[in-house]
């Protein structure tokens, strides 16, 4: 585990277990009610570019870390909202049904495949490696999509946010040539349990896709969570700490906004693509933060941070107890400045991202 280089404009998280929600534990407190709808920032894509109108709402909805995007149409969402209604059901639902029976043993993988997890959310979700052969065609596709829409919009993010173009590569983990780590992830909520549909934290990555159709998604902004409503016209983005600790130094720094799903009363599917730096086994890119003058920074591994976000989220919304004893900290990595290293690769190896750590929980940070 490394912690952050110094905070700047007061964003970057430690990263650190204990510690990278240190300022909003009273925050995640479930027992905090949302107060009412959230009235988000829209955008759309054109000409491959993120186009929110004017450069106010633009830079508002960087401020808030979600907007909505409407969906172009060229993306066949159908597909995905049929798989995401029927990939529980088991195999006498015809065509999706059967992939509850496809566990993680057939990649290798503990934590892809299907997966009932805590909360009411049970899962199934792949890497990109696997969408191929493990998805039937029109998923894939789907997944491939989403991937180029996804591209396009942390591309756009980088641009208006003054980072060089020439160190997008290394500062993404691949994701600015579409080569980093990415998950499609089909989701459903059973209402017969009574705990809160997914626990509140920020995504590990850059940024992740959301595709609803029904309510539960809830956002805290300004100190209080409020409703995002659906609209089936929309993606809903949200940026994750990656893109946070890559902006903090910036002009024009985005937020990683904290989410959480309701306690759902009635069935409720949903299906997500998540962008992160590249950590497939035997690499690992990095984390990084951009300082102007300076350039890149190393903050920790990719697979730092999914390990330490993913505990903190399975350890609870509590605030840790005083006296607890926190794990040892190495000193953190050097920076590296893109001046001297222009595009260069990363030395650091690890596990697939899908891969946990010895003490990792189980991975359930997919909306």
């Amino acid at each position: 585990m490394v912690s952050a280089a110094p905070r700047a404009h007061g964003l970057v998280p430690e990263i650190r277990r204990g510690k990278i929600y240190k300022d909003v534990y009273a925050k995640r407190s479930p027992g905090r009610p949302a107060l009412g709808a959230a009235q988000l920032e829209r955008a759309r894509v054109v000409d491959g570019v993120l186009d929110f109108g004017d450069s106010a709402t633009r830079n508002r909805a960087f401020r808030d870390g979600v907007f909505l995007l409407e969906i172009p149409g060229g993306i066949d969402v159908a597909a995905g909202d049929a798989f995401a209604r029927q990939f529980y059901e088991g195999p006498a639902a015809t065509p999706y049904g059967r992939f509850r029976d496809i566990g993680s043993d057939q990649f290798g993988d503990p934590l892809l495949g299907f997966h009932q997890r805590v909360n009411q959310i049970e899962q199934f979700l792949l890497e990109r490696r696997f969408w191929s052969a493990g998805y039937p065609a029109e998923i894939a596709a789907l997944g491939e999509a989403l991937t180029r829409l996804a591209r396009a919009v942390l591309c756009s993010v980088l641009t208006h946010v003054g980072i060089p173009e020439r160190d997008w590569r290394r500062a993404t983990g691949g994701c600015s040539r579409a080569e980093g780590s990415y998950h499609l992830t089909f989701n459903h909520y059973r209402p017969a349990r009574e705990e809160i549909g997914l626990s509140s934290h920020k995504d590990d990555g850059f940024l992740t896709i959301l595709r609803t159709t029904a309510p539960g998604l809830e956002v805290s902004r300004e100190d209080h969570w409020e409703t995002v409503p659906a609209d089936p016209g929309c993606f809903i983005v949200n940026f994750g700490l990656s893109m946070e600790i890559l902006t903090a130094s910036s002009r024009m720094p985005v937020a990683a906004i904290m989410h959480r799903v309701a306690r759902q009363q009635d069935d409720r599917s949903s299906f997500g693509h998540f962008s992160s730096s590249g950590c497939l086994p035997g690499e690992d890119e990095g984390i990084y933060r951009y300082v102007h003058g300076s350039g890149l920074e190393r903050v920790c591994g990719s697979r730092e941070l999914i390990d330490e976000n993913d505990y903190e989220i399975y350890a609870g919304t509590d605030a840790p107890e005083p006296g607890t004893p926190e794990p040892h900290v190495p000193e953190p990595d050097a920076p590296e400045s893109d001046a001297s290293q222009p595009g260069g690769q990363p030395e650091a190896s690890a596990p697939s991202r899908g891969t946990p750590g010895p003490s990792a929980p189980p991975e359930g940070d997919r909306r």
